[in-house]
């Protein structure tokens, strides 16, 4: 039998069937494989770089505070992926530091994609209030109840809780204290917490919003029913005549039973201004106006914050160390409590939270960013300046709100099963 040779085909069309032959391979079970690694690999990975971008930010603002100059915002409004394919896969995922993510689905079939994160500028009237006014009660209280301790938030964003004045925030004049009382509250609170004896919470309460009686002729069906649906109701008094009350959740202030016999406490009443026994307070903005149990709170802004956290930049690189004296929160609380009038604290701020500078690219930090002429830096294994950080994050957060904005959109191409 004669063997006929058959043409060659072109280039093109042996490629065209190498990647027809591939899909075949990989089809339905091999794109299966594919979406479950992008969705489990890459959402981690995506997530990761945001949030180091997000950590990017806040460092720089920090820095350029420190050097009296403008802070600049961005938020995220997009991550996109570009995908493609290529011959020799293996099956397996990676993700590697320098952000590009690739993965193999098997049957010598390659994806790889990268992620393309839109970041939009923030600015006007809303971002300068939200940063600009004081830190509401509810926030300190957020905090506290996702974990910071309660002495540690206080500090950082207290201006006066009760009958004690914390310390004034400016760039010009630094930290200055009238007297030793507030580390002394602080150091109270922190050994009454550690003892389970007080808490800052949110409490359901009921809340009654009409300062006369309603009329029972005004409580008609309509206006039962519109209340029901905005989750308040008319309540009825024993006059005949109604109050309407709604269930908010309040931010308080609690004593636990036993607290009266710590020594320590005592004193910590006294600087609240609040008796000594079991019960919760009510935490409010605003002082001698409101009825009941309550304790007055006057916060700092987010802005006034960030100047505190810029005092902890080194002026330069090699600057010199920060006094050893202080390198605790404890430390601290203790040097605020022996402070004499009018006296400067900024220069312990560098013992508890530091951002450190230099010429060259710090190994491993928990966070770096280049401002155009130095590194700045955390380091992973400065403790306290670790959990400052992280606070001030959750702290912005919880301070600028996404109102009017669209949430960021991730789009993965994830393949398609059968």
């Amino acid at each position: 039998m004669t063997a006929h040779h058959l043409p060659r085909p072109p280039r093109h069309k042996i490629l065209a069937l190498t990647f027809a032959a591939a899909m075949a391979i990989v089809a339905p079970s091999g794109c299966a494989r594919w979406a479950s690694s992008v969705l489990e690999d890459n959402h981690a990975a995506f997530n990761s770089s945001v949030a180091d971008a997000m950590d990017r930010q806040m460092l720089l603002n920090i820095v350029r505070m420190s050097q009296c100059r403008s802070t600049q915002w961005m938020t995220v409004s997009l991550i996109n992926v570009e995908a493609s394919v290529g011959a020799g896969a293996n099956g397996a995922v990676a993700v590697p530091s320098d952000g590009m993510v690739s993965g193999g689905a098997g049957g010598n079939l390659d994806y790889s994609f990268t992620p393309n994160i839109t970041f939009v500028p923030q600015q006007g009237e809303r971002l300068a209030r939200e940063l600009m006014s004081p830190i509401p009660v509810s926030t300190v209280e957020r905090l506290v109840s996702a974990g910071w301790p309660a002495e540690l938030v206080i500090l950082m964003c207290v201006e006066k809780l009760g009958a004690t004045q914390g310390f004034d925030v400016t760039g010009d004049r630094g930290i200055m204290v009238e007297n030793g009382n507030f580390g002394k509250l602080l150091q109270g609170l922190s050994l009454l917490g550690s003892r389970r004896l007080v808490s800052l919470s949110q409490v359901p309460e009921t809340v009654t919003w009409n300062s006369e009686p309603i009329p029972r002729a005004d409580v008609t069906i309509d206006r039962i029913m519109d209340a029901s649906s905005k989750g308040s109701a008319f309540f009825k008094r024993p006059d005949g005549d109604y109050d309407y009350r709604t269930i908010e959740h309040v931010p308080v202030i609690t004593f636990y039973e036993g607290i009266e016999k710590v020594p320590e406490a005592a004193e910590v009443a006294r600087m609240l201004n609040l008796p000594l026994h079991a019960g919760s307070f009510r935490l409010v903005a605003s002082e001698d106006i409101w009825p009941g149990d309550t304790l007055s709170l006057r916060s700092r802004s987010f802005i006034a914050t960030l100047q505190l956290f810029s005092m902890g930049v080194d002026p330069g690189p090699n600057s010199a160390p920060p006094p050893t004296s202080v390198d605790t929160e404890a430390e601290l609380y203790e040097r605020i409590a022996q402070a004499g009038p009018l006296q400067d604290l900024a220069p312990y701020v560098r013992a508890v939270f530091r951002v450190e500078c230099s010429d060259t690219k710090p190994k491993d930090p928990l966070v770096a960013a280049h401002d155009g002429r130095h590194w700045y830096w955390i380091d992973r294994g400065d403790h306290t300046s670790r959990v400052l950080f992280a606070m001030v994050r959750d702290m912005y957060d919880l301070q600028v709100s996404s109102d009017g904005q669209t949430s960021p959109i991730l789009t993965l191409p994830v393949g398609s099963g059968r």
